[in-house]
């Protein structure tokens, strides 16, 4: 799904160019937008601002007031890596062969695109990351620089803390398997600070970068990233946020008994006991857990804004927060996300730029992810040098009700693919480029739970086929 990118930026570069002529005596740089890019690890749309009951989150709430919410978004892949690599490259997997978690640097992966910040960074841009924006494994990664794009960056921080101990880590609670902490069933609430955790201490260093980046000083606009580990596993969260989640709300859902009867097995990339219809006791405390990361990142974001705006730099900063895929908490007996369904694919998407008409609305239309990097680019004038695959959410920041997409595309391992319409999701999973025979088809608006498959049914075979042709499509173009 191709735009006119380069068209639509050459457009907004006029404008910037016509100011400059007006008699602005700001240097162009400074005059460009700020962009503070704020991304959670394994953060469904599982916000209050989505309608989630369970959720505390009045920092992001209040984001989404003065923003733009985009409702149906999605990630391009249920995996950390293969999932930013996409955003940050604007780029289908399935186009640039990035599926996997285990590799060197973006740039090899993506066989030399250019990357969101590396492009800001070209064209003028100070540009910073703290914490995980491209790939690192959590919770071993984390103080190391992981699958990182290293040109992207004029400063790069790998901050650590509490949560990064081995030592620390092991005092948590653990059910199921011996797979690594990054995976397992593993929750802790220690009585720590939050500028003891990992992600406290990036906020802390976040905070210093704003100071240290502003354009008053640099002369340049800034690009800034933090990204926030939880709530990837081990769920360890200080335990103040274990204590802002009500308990009592909490609800494991309903499956039927014969719901996995029609999933192909292939579905479950964890198909271990550890992942699936756990104990009672430990659904419970690992969707508490769950929801009080959430808690713990939206006091993370909250605090970053805030120190946006007392450093009056809020009303020329775009701010973008978004999660790099679902999570499933017990839909359809599953506890990990890697898996075809909604819970593991979509994803929140919330974008504030000062200059957008839109306040407070939401978008129902699709989008993805792989939206971010066209988005960015036109609002803040830069030209893309390479085809981006994606679609700009400008006219949506101006106009809640533009129209998005009629589909997305969404990959998963081992060899997953959908496509998602507004009314269906079609999944079929492919080897060595053929069809399996193996696949899933939901009616969304008469089965929003998936719990029917009408992947054989014939009154859904026209479907089927339509969707079938269309993502075939899709993937033949992209290689």
């Amino acid at each position: 799904m191709k735009i006119g990118i380069r068209k639509q930026v050459r457009a907004a570069l006029c404008g910037v160019a016509g100011l400059m002529l007006a008699g602005h005596t700001v240097r162009a740089e400074t005059a460009k937008p700020n962009v503070l890019l704020i991304m959670a690890d394994d953060l469904g749309d599982r916000l209050a601002c989505y309608g989630d009951e369970l959720a505390v989150t009045p920092n992001l709430d209040a984001l989404a007031e003065k923003g733009v919410v985009f409702g149906n978004a999605y990630c391009q892949f249920h995996t950390c890596g293969p999932s930013r690599g996409s955003m940050l490259s604007g780029r289908y997997p399935f186009e640039t062969g990035y599926t996997g978690n285990k590799g060197h640097t973006f740039g090899e992966m993506v066989g030399g695109l250019t990357s969101l910040p590396h492009l800001f960074r070209q064209n003028g841009y100070k540009t910073a990351r703290v914490g995980k924006v491209f790939h690192m494994n959590i919770p071993s990664g984390i103080g190391k620089a992981g699958t990182d794009d290293p040109e992207a960056w004029d400063i790069a921080i790998n901050n650590t803390g509490w949560d990064a101990v081995p030592g620390n880590i092991d005092k948590g609670t653990r059910w199921g398997t011996r797979d690594s902490a990054a995976v397992r069933i593993w929750y802790h609430a220690p009585e720590i600070e939050d500028e003891a955790s990992a992600d406290g201490q990036g906020l802390v260093a976040a905070i210093d970068l704003l100071d240290r980046h502003n354009p008053e000083k640099t002369g340049k606009p800034f690009f800034l990233t933090y990204g926030i580990y939880r709530p990837h596993p081990p769920m360890i969260v200080p335990k103040k946020h274990w204590d802002a989640i009500d308990a009592s709300k909490i609800k494991i859902p309903a499956v039927p008994a014969d719901d996995r009867d029609d999933i192909p097995a292939v579905n479950w990339h964890r198909p271990g006991p550890g992942y699936n219809f756990i104990p009672e006791e430990h659904a419970v405390n690992y969707t508490h857990a769950y929801y009080a990361a959430i808690h713990f990142v939206d006091s993370l974001a909250g605090e970053l804004i805030q120190a946006l705006e007392e450093r009056g730099m809020a009303d020329n900063t775009i701010i973008v927060f978004a999660g790099d895929q679902g999570f499933m908490l017990g839909e359809h007996g599953h506890w990990h996300k890697s898996s075809m369904f909604e819970e593991a694919q979509r994803v929140p998407l919330i974008i504030f730029d000062p200059r957008a008409k839109e306040k407070g609305k939401q978008v129902s239309g699709l989008v993805g992810l792989i939206d971010v990097y066209p988005t960015l680019c036109e609002l803040a004038g830069i030209l893309p040098k390479h085809e981006l695959s994606g679609i700009s959410l400008c006219a949506q920041l101006n106009d809640a009700s533009a129209k998005t997409k009629a589909c997305e595309f969404i990959m998963g391992s081992p060899g997953g693919y959908t496509v998602r319409t507004e009314r269906y999701a079609y999944t079929e999973w492919r080897k060595k480029g053929q069809q399996t025979g193996e696949g899933m088809l939901y009616d969304l608006a008469n089965d929003p739970q998936e719990f029917t498959n009408r992947i054989n049914d014939p009154a859904y075979q026209a479907v089927r086929e339509k969707l079938a042709q269309q993502l075939d499509e899709k993937i033949s173009a992209g290689k």
